[in-house]
């Protein structure tokens, strides 16, 4: 992508949606990203909060019960 000098672009990345999100595969971060850009709110933009809960929505993170009791 060429930006023009009065154009400004940010980039996030698969791996940036497994940070947030470690229960993810490869596969599943990059549908998060395609979903987000999708439905992209100009007002909202893309934050932390907005890939945490739209890879929450599609793909719930499994609870562990670490209580052996």
């Amino acid at each position: 992508m060429k930006l023009q000098d009065n154009e400004i672009a940010i980039v996030w990345s698969a791996e940036d949606v497994k940070q947030e999100c470690e229960w993810l595969t490869d596969e599943q971060a990059l549908d998060v990203l395609y979903a987000i850009e999708h439905r992209h709110d100009a007002c909202i933009g893309i934050n932390w909060e907005v890939i945490y809960y739209t890879a929450e929505q599609m793909y719930p993170k499994k609870e562990t019960n670490n209580d052996n009791t």
